[in-house]
């Protein structure tokens, strides 16, 4: 099963970022039971934020690890070379997959070190002032 079988997904109106935020929180808070079950590290929605916490940390480790390797994948379905003479159609469904599969796994990041839609969108927007000053000023 992947996202062709879901093709007419209703996208909740309002703060996309936010809801990103709360549809990957719901999906957290049921999958941590199983994977708790399953003998794996968790890390309960109290602990969420407790980054000096060393499961904290793991997990958080866990999920770059994860996210990073989504990027690879997506990065695996751009077949064309610059110094190839023949261009390779990409899958783009299955490219964009995998980019929603690396967020999934950021968001789930962002959440496990107590952050939210509101802190990411601040800090996001704190860092592009900070890069469009270094382009006025020639930084």
């Amino acid at each position: 099963m992947n996202v062709n079988d879901f093709e007419d997904v209703e996208i909740p109106e309002g703060d996309m970022l936010a809801s990103i935020f709360a549809g990957q929180r719901e999906l957290m808070e049921k999958y941590e039971p199983i994977e708790r079950d399953r003998g794996f590290i968790t890390v309960t929605p109290d602990n969420f934020g407790e980054i000096d916490h060393r499961f904290v940390q793991y997990r958080i480790k866990d999920l770059n690890a994860r996210a990073v390797e989504e990027l690879y994948e997506a990065m695996n379905t751009l077949k064309n070379k610059p110094w190839k003479q023949s261009e390779v159609p990409t899958d783009k469904v299955h490219f964009y997959e995998e980019i929603g599969d690396a967020l999934h796994f950021f968001v789930e990041l962002c959440i496990t070190a107590g952050m939210t839609a509101e802190d990411l969108a601040r800090i996001y927007h704190r860092k592009h002032a900070v890069n469009k000053f270094r382009q006025r000023s020639n930084y």
